[in-house]
C-alpha cells in the first residue's frame, strides 16, 4: 500500500514540476498573456 502511495505522490511531483516548468517557459515567452 504504501508503496503505490509513494508512486502516486512521484507521479504527483513530477506533474506538478513540468506544469511549473511549462508555466515559466510560457511566462517568459509570452509575458503579455500574464
Amino acid at each position: 500500500m504504501s508503496s503505490t502511495v509513494n508512486a502516486a505522490v512521484d507521479i504527483l511531483l513530477i506533474v506538478l514540476s513540468a506544469a511549473l516548468v511549462v508555466y515559466l517557459v510560457v511566462a517568459l515567452l509570452d509575458p503579455e498573456r500574464f
